[in-house]
């Protein structure tokens, strides 16, 4: 069960927002406070605010009613969307907490700085989680629920790390440029790590044995991007990648093709992806939410909702 903090003075309300700050105070308290904003085109409305981060937040994991925050003020913090309170909070002297996953079944959160990897079992004290240094900067970081292995890419390659004896346990290699997103995926009762790079490619990794030694590309997807891939993600029989030169591509895994592509998806690299599928009284629909960085009058960061089957 989650604890509330000595201290926590955390008022009641709900989601979340990054936030900057010119202090290098003691982060505060955080909370969730509502608000009542619309965008531009009244479209989108915000209607919540996390607050509490000192600096940037660079990355969100959300499990039920568990969020969790990694932010460049070296903090990680743990939120109950119910109770709309911060409840735990880890802070790391050494550097800044790039990506955060966590895992709702062992109450784990496992972290990436720019120097280490941590795993912090949320009901004990964050000075006794265990840490492993690394020897390159950090981009990705992946944790398949129920697995045994964590993967994390640094430079051009990716590694599994075993979890429970806490070691390096195998390497993936393949790439020419720098690893920036990954995706597990069980087909066919078999199961894969898919890789997205700055070298344009995606490549297809066995790891059905949870990779225990080093590995090469099982399988490359062709054509490429024209510039380097930042998100990957899985949904239903198909991959999808979104890259810097502004596209989506749909790649159909078991043919190993691209089944289709949005050209040009933003005005910008498009930077993260999200899947989700629900279905309406008339209709059966999948969508695809992207992300992306946009120049000119509009606000710094559009998300745009895509129908898969459209793509």
């Amino acid at each position: 069960r989650i604890g509330t903090p000595t201290g926590s003075t955390g008022t009641p309300e709900n989601v979340f927002e990054r936030l900057h700050s010119q202090t290098d105070d003691p982060p505060p308290e955080g909370a969730i406070v509502s608000v009542d904003e619309k965008c531009h085109d009244d479209k989108i409305q915000c209607i919540s605010v996390v607050k509490g981060h000192a600096h940037s937040v660079l990355s969100v994991s959300v499990h039920g009613k568990v969020m969790v925050t990694g932010s460049s003020d070296k903090t990680l913090r743990i939120w109950d969307l119910e109770q709309n309170t911060e409840v735990q909070r880890a802070a790391f002297t050494e550097d800044q907490v790039k990506k955060v996953v966590f895992s709702n079944k062992e109450s784990v959160v496992y972290a990436l700085t720019s120097q280490s990897l941590k795993a912090w079992d949320i009901r004990t004290d964050p000075k006794t989680c265990r840490s492993a240094p690394l020897t390159e900067f950090p981009s990705a970081l992946l944790y398949p629920e129920d697995s045994d292995f964590i993967y994390y890419s640094t430079g051009i390659s990716v590694r599994s790390w075993n979890i429970g004896s806490w070691t390096l346990a195998g390497v993936l290699h393949g790439h020419s440029g720098h690893v920036m997103c990954l995706e597990h995926v069980t087909l066919d009762k078999k199961k894969y790590i898919i890789t997205g790079s700055r070298d344009h490619f995606c490549k297809i990794y066995d790891a059905t044995d949870g990779i225990v030694s080093s590995r090469v590309p099982a399988a490359t997807l062709n054509p490429p991007h024209f510039d380097g891939i930042e998100a990957i993600v899985w949904a239903g029989e198909h991959l999808y990648s979104g890259s810097r030169d502004m596209t989506i591509k749909k790649w159909h895994l078991k043919s190993r093709k691209e089944k289709g592509a949005q050209r040009p998806a933003h005005k910008d690299r498009v930077q993260a992806l999200s899947y989700m599928c629900t279905m309406y009284i008339i209709y059966n629909t999948s969508c695809l939410g992207t992300t992306s960085r946009s120049q000119g009058p509009s606000p710094g960061f559009i998300v745009y909702v895509y129908n898969v089957y459209h793509i």
